[in-house]
């Protein structure tokens, strides 16, 4: 009789062993299915980057057509244009088709002057206000 509760002591101690191992076994399965999804999450997120970039270079590079204002004063010569390294001349007066970066860039650049422009219009003004104030 000893040695059948010794063996069902033995069966048991094996059972509870294999259950345990089973349990690690699962938990490692389930460790390496998520890291399995987060590099396919990661590989899709990289790929959608990818196709946006491309397409973002793609438009910014489709030539389009401009015409600079010229007059024969201040606006007469030719502008250049460079970002990062690649360059253009466009000349004023005449409908030039360039890169379409270019474009805004130079749409940029009329922005920022009118911006300057309307800051030193209110800087004057409050110059002139002031003066005014301290009877100059």
């Amino acid at each position: 009789m000893g040695n059948e509760h010794k063996e069902n002591g033995t069966v048991a101690a094996l059972k509870k062993e294999m259950e345990a191992l089973r349990a690690s076994y699962e938990e490692q399965l389930a460790a390496l299915q998520a890291k399995r999804q987060e590099e396919t999450q990661q590989d899709e997120k990289e790929e959608r980057r990818e196709r946006f970039m491309k397409a973002e270079e793609a438009y910014l590079n489709e030539y389009v057509e401009v015409k600079l204002f010229r007059d024969n004063e201040k606006y007469k010569d030719d502008v250049y244009v460079a970002i990062n390294g690649k360059n253009c001349i466009i000349r004023r007066g005449v409908g030039t088709r360039i890169r379409r970066k270019f474009a805004l860039l130079l749409d940029q650049s009329e922005i920022q002057d009118l911006r300057t422009a309307e800051l030193m219009d209110r800087e004057a003004g409050r110059f002139a206000d002031e003066s005014r104030r301290r009877s100059m």
